[in-house]
Parts: structure tokens; sequence; C-alpha cells
């Protein structure tokens, strides 16, 4: 999404992040050396789904505000070291335009849900049940 077209408003910011998840079209990923993971909507519920070197992960995130708290936490904040009388702190608080800046960024961060995303969540949650379905 161009600079020019995200929102100005943080409600905005968050109302187009949830549409955009919605849509079944958008998600959030990311991927190192250690594994994947992908927030997105999958089947009418927002998953976080990850695969890595530590196992494997599942969490289902039910309410828009949930959601929208999780990408906070993973995204939007941001620590910044201050100096007072001569002492460094770190200060967690954002301004409101540092808040609206965050959650565009989130936005621009968005990468199209394919196929291949699909699979790999449709996998993950096929060989989690696959352990549930075991005899006893």
């Amino acid at each position: 999404m161009p600079i020019s077209e995200l929102p100005i408003t943080v409600a905005e910011c968050k109302s187009l992040l949830l549409e955009r998840f919605r849509s079944g079209g958008y998600g959030l990923s990311s991927s190192d050396k250690e594994g994947y993971r992908v927030l997105c909507y999958y089947h009418g519920a927002f998953l976080f789904v990850a695969v890595g070197d530590d196992g494997t992960s599942v969490l289902h995130l039910p309410t828009d505000e949930i959601v929208l708290n999780y990408i906070w936490a993973r995204e939007g904040v941001q620590m910044d070291l201050e100096w007072e009388d001569g002492q460094p702190r770190w200060r967690y608080a954002l301004t409101p335009e540092e808040q609206l800046e965050s959650w565009q960024k989130v936005l621009t961060r968005l990468t199209p849900v394919t196929d291949s995303t699909r699979r790999f969540v449709a996998s993950t949650l096929a060989g989690l049940a696959a352990i549930a379905n075991r005899p006893g």
C-alpha cells in the first residue's frame, strides 16, 4: 500500500487491517532460519501459525480486540532509550503520532495470502488434528 493511501487515524488503520484480514487475501508473515510464522484469517478464524526449530504452534485469536492487541504487542511496541538527568531510561509509551506511524507500518507489512500459505496453515492444522485423534 503506497504511503499516500495510508489511513490518517489509528482507528482507520485498525479497521482497514481487520477488513484486509477478513477478506482472506492478506496476512502478516515472517520467516528466518528458525522457522515460518503467519497471522491470517482462515475459515472464519484469526490464526497465528508458527513452525520452526522450537516446534509447532497454533494460536486462535477469537476477537478483533485480541487480534489487534496481539499485533500491537508483536509489531507496534517500541522502546526508545532516553537520557534523563544524565541517566539512560527506556521509554515504552508512544506519542499519538508514533502510534499512528506504527499502525501504518503494520499495514505496509501485509502480504497477499497465497495458495502455499493456505496449504501451510491447512497442513499444520491437519498435523495437530492427527495428534488429537490418536488413541489414548
